[in-house]
């Protein structure tokens, strides 16, 4: 079961406690945030959020910083941080048992494509707003602890996945179609969590894009799940066999996905 938040100080406090306890624990990564507070500030996304809520323990950090992406590296290069960019903008920071994914406001794909407005007075609300999945849309200012929770806590209250941003270019435009898929799927699983309509069309959708592109929808997500541990270890074959047939089912799709 996935929890709302319903005190949003005593969230704050959490998070303040949790954050810090971060930057005690991994002090170049605290020293390199203080140099991003010179000239910005930074927003927490997501998991590491979602996590506190819930009271699970967290094995990575999701953070967009205010600042540019040619400011970032130039901080990161003269760091003593393990990083590595990736394809998309973004910069993974590695630790013995702990990841930080970064990402400048810029290289959201969202910003980037012109697809969410960006208000400086709603930024929060705006970058909440921008994640793909409802699931996904706590953010918190690290700073000011602004926070946005109103999505994710419909997905918690109603029980219900939705994708936030209704438009089809959107959806389209999303570069990380399996890994929306598999998702979707872990969520389910894990937390029991239905499907909008919405969402549920968008994922049939997919299946059968990847269908009409590849071999195999099954080995596609098989291949793909391989990129992150939880789904590789959360998502047997028979998991995913079992959510694919489902999703066909309902248009009653008859299609070899093996």
């Amino acid at each position: 079961m996935l929890h709302s938040i319903v005190d949003y100080n005593q969230f704050k406090e959490d998070f303040k406690r949790k954050f810090y306890s971060v930057l005690e624990n991994y002090p170049y990564f605290k020293y390199f945030l203080y140099d991003v507070f010179l000239e910005g500030t930074a927003y927490v996304v997501g998991g590491f959020l979602r996590d506190i809520v819930n009271n699970q323990n967290s094995k990575d950090l999701d953070i967009i910083l205010g600042i540019s992406q040619k400011k970032i590296e130039l901080l990161l290069t003269s760091s003593s941080l393990n990083y590595r960019l990736n394809r998309m903008g973004g910069v993974k920071i590695y630790f013995d048992n702990f990841q930080i994914d970064l990402w400048s406001l810029e290289n959201n794909w969202g910003f980037k494509n012109n697809l969410i407005k960006m208000n400086e007075q709603k930024i929060v609300d705006n970058i909440a707003s921008g994640c793909f999945y409802n699931f996904d849309s706590l953010v918190i200012n690290v700073l000011t602890h602004e926070i946005c929770a109103k999505y994710y806590n419909e997905c918690a209250n109603n029980n219900t996945l939705d994708i936030l941003r209704k438009s089809i270019e959107y959806k389209k435009l999303n570069p990380t179609i399996e890994a929306n898929i598999l998702k979707a799927f872990y969520i389910h699983e894990k937390f029991g969590i239905l499907f909008s309509k919405d969402c549920e069309y968008y994922l049939i959708k997919r299946l059968l894009y990847i269908k009409d592109n590849n071999k195999s929808i099954l080995e596609v997500l098989v291949k793909s799940k391989k990129q992150y541990s939880k789904y590789e270890t959360g998502l047997t074959t028979n998991i995913l066999v079992k959510n694919i047939e489902s999703l066909l089912n309902i248009n009653n799709v008859n299609r070899t996905f093996f």
